[in-house]
């Protein structure tokens, strides 16, 4: 859920902030939520009628009270305690492979609509690791207590989704509100102040001494992350939803609406960007101790400039193991926003970054708030998706909860092209995860490298590379055509004519194939790539059913001998190596933790023989034959001009040599 008090109320229905402060300074702590039936409501789209699951939350469905005005207060005086006060330890830059997985969202759901969103993947066989649950979860803003009316036995619900592949990461922030607000339709609604308000009124838990700012969920004040009794009770408060299995936070800037720099903490006033610092920090390291660094992410803000506020960094690059840009609009503005925020976050060192494909917000976030709506583009959505895919975090996430199969107007399947960009994202995990963790060794570079030196060279190009392998130039304006610049000192592949000859480097050419299909997007493949992947399927053309349980391998080998070092399942380096040789190529593994198909290109004269170690590996008369194989073999692919080798699991340096000699 994002910032939505100002930035995203329906047209007719804005509140302004000086109404609510007013609304509380008269001791008014309740604030009723949109009527979806009312007249004055502007108009929310929610894609067409009858797309909508069954068991979704419905705009006039009655919203559930949350809140809690009888409880009883806490005493004035603080009666909480702590034995453990030290501070937690800086958590390892790490990113756990299913991270990697495509990740759904929706702004308003519930446990049974969460369920049908999942379902509704699997039933159309398209890949899903991580479901996230946005505001409203919980019984209010912030108590980490699940709402049991809208994720009833919560703990059931992480466990089963955990049972099915899928892990649960849940919205938050650093506020504590007196009042709470929910304006969307489909929203909850609070009565009273948030239960642990008063006790950390009463601990002096808050910054600016209790002070309480607006922000787009109600009227609160910020948690203290300087002080270490606070950061205590904040802990516990996070055990329940952590213990049951919960995989991450996403954190959203809810310490932007703190609007004092600097702010006063327990330790003195501090920078606004080191008490935003600080908050990123503490959710992780908090996380991570908890739960363990293999099983906790936080989602969170690299680059990010978004309504009113100024462009800035928000977590630091070493707590930020997944980062998105979000608040995006839908449209072709909104993709390029989202490019020059990940271009920023890239260049400053940010590893595994994504966007919310297709853009979150359908209303222009410049100027008046809310302006005008931005209508559903199916081609905008068509091209982020793609473009989405090709970077290392891949999230579908937006205001209007459009899902592949419930678009408002298509000209194409979407279904099919967001399953095929699915699993290609899928299916490159070794990739991604390979990269992540040679960049937070020191060993290279991040993940998605722009091409240019600045703002000025990326503009009207957002050419990019993915580690050494991948060219990738987006579509962001309608057409599906573009000129491309392929950089010199080496020859490209294009990825969709897998038959063709290389292409020098150094040349523009002129992209067409989104012209042709709106599923593609200009992609190129450098010479001397080398592309580990798990491929469980023939989707995207570069295996079959019979692949899983192989690592597949994409060589490119070229005349200088190339290198790509795989962080394996067993979290040990394998150096990967391919040539070009006198008539023939070779490629070499230090060692197979599993079989390993390899597809080598080759576009010279027809291969007559393969040696695999010392031996002459057998001819196949096709693909799964020679993954049915124990031990090694080859089977040339004309159509794609790749001979195809496979490389029995060992412990030793395994070579194949490909030679045109008998």
């Amino acid at each position: 859920m994002h910032h939505l008090l100002r930035a995203a109320l329906p047209a007719g229905l804005a509140l302004t902030l000086a109404t609510l402060t007013a609304c509380v300074e008269d001791g008014q702590t309740t604030i009723e939520p949109p009527d979806a039936g009312s007249a004055d409501a502007g108009p929310v789209d929610t894609g067409p009628l009858d797309a909508v699951q069954p068991d979704a939350v419905q705009p006039d469905a009655a919203q559930p009270d949350v809140g809690a005005s009888d409880a009883a207060p806490p005493d004035s005086a603080c009666s909480f305690t702590a034995d453990d006060l030290d501070p937690l330890p800086e958590p390892p830059r790490h990113t756990p492979r299913w991270a990697f997985e495509p990740w759904i969202s929706k702004d308003i759901s519930d446990r049974a609509d969460t369920l049908a969103f999942v379902q509704g993947f699997r039933e159309r066989d398209i890949p899903v690791g991580v479901v996230v649950l946005d505001s409203p979860w919980e019984t209010h803003y912030n108590t980490f207590v699940p709402s049991p009316e809208r994720y009833g036995d919560f703990e059931d619900l992480v466990a089963g989704l955990r049972a099915d592949g899928v892990r649960t990461v849940l919205w938050i922030t650093q506020m504590i509100n007196q009042t709470g607000l929910d304006f969307e339709i489909g929203g909850d609604r609070y009565r009273g102040p948030s239960p642990n308000l008063a006790e950390a009124e009463a601990c002096g838990f808050l910054v600016e001494d209790g002070r309480q700012f607006t922000w787009w969920k109600g009227l609160g004040a910020g948690i203290d992350f300087f002080d270490p009794l606070a950061m205590a009770w904040w802990h516990q408060q996070q055990n329940r939803v952590l213990d049951a299995g919960i995989a991450g936070w996403k954190l959203d800037f809810g310490e932007e609406y703190i609007k004092v720099d600097p702010v006063e903490t327990a330790v003195g006033p501090v920078p606004h960007q080191q008490y935003s610092e600080a908050y990123y920090r503490d959710f992780l390291a908090y996380g991570v101790q908890r739960n363990g660094v293999d099983e906790f992410v936080t989602m969170v803000r690299p680059y990010d400039k978004s309504y009113e506020h100024e462009g800035r960094f928000f977590a630091r690059p070493e707590h930020t193991p997944v980062g998105w840009v979000g608040d995006n609009r839908r449209s072709w503005e909104g993709l390029i926003d989202a490019l020059d925020h990940l271009f920023r976050s890239a260049a400053a060192g940010y590893v595994v970054i994504g966007s919310d494909i297709g853009g979150y917000l359908d209303f222009e976030d410049v100027g008046a708030i809310p302006g005008p709506a931005v209508p559903f583009e199916w081609e905008v959505f068509a091209r982020w998706t793609a473009q989405g895919a090709l970077t290392p975090f891949m999230q579908l996430h937006g205001r209007a909860n459009l899902t592949p199969w419930n678009m408002p107007a298509e000209d194409g399947d979407t279904v099919a092209i967001y399953r095929d960009w699915s699993w290609l994202h899928q299916a490159l995990i070794p990739f991604w995860y390979s990269l992540a963790e040679q960049a937070y060794r020191g060993e290279g570079g991040p993940i998605m490298r722009p091409i240019g030196n600045g703002i000025d060279d990326w503009t009207d190009d957002w050419r990019y590379m993915l580690g050494e392998a991948f060219l990738v130039a987006p579509l962001f304006a309608p057409g599906g055509a573009r000129d491309v610049a392929l950089p010199a000192g080496y020859d490209w592949y294009d990825w969709w004519a897998p038959a063709a000859d290389a292409l020098p480097g150094g040349q523009t050419v002129r992209d067409t194939h989104g012209a042709d299909d709106f599923g593609r997007i200009p992609l190129y493949v450098r010479e001397g790539a080398l592309v580990p992947l798990n491929v469980v399927n023939d989707v995207n053309g570069l295996g079959q059913r019979a692949s899983e349980g192989h690592l597949t391998l994409l060589a490119y080998p070229g005349d200088v001998e190339s290198a790509f070092t795989l962080i394996d399942d067993d979290e040990r380096p394998t150096r990967i190596t391919a040539i070009l040789g006198d008539g023939g190529a070779t490629v070499a593994l230090e060692r197979t933790l599993r079989p390993v198909l390899v597809r080598v290109k080759w576009h010279g004269a027809p291969i007559r023989r393969v040696t695999v170690g010392e031996a002459e590996a057998p001819v196949q008369p096709g693909f799964a034959a020679l993954a049915a194989l124990d031990g090694p073999g080859w089977w040339a692919e004309e159509e794609t001009r790749s001979v195809w080798i496979r490389l029995p699991a060992g412990d030793t340096p395994v070579s194949a040599v490909l030679d045109t000699a008998r």
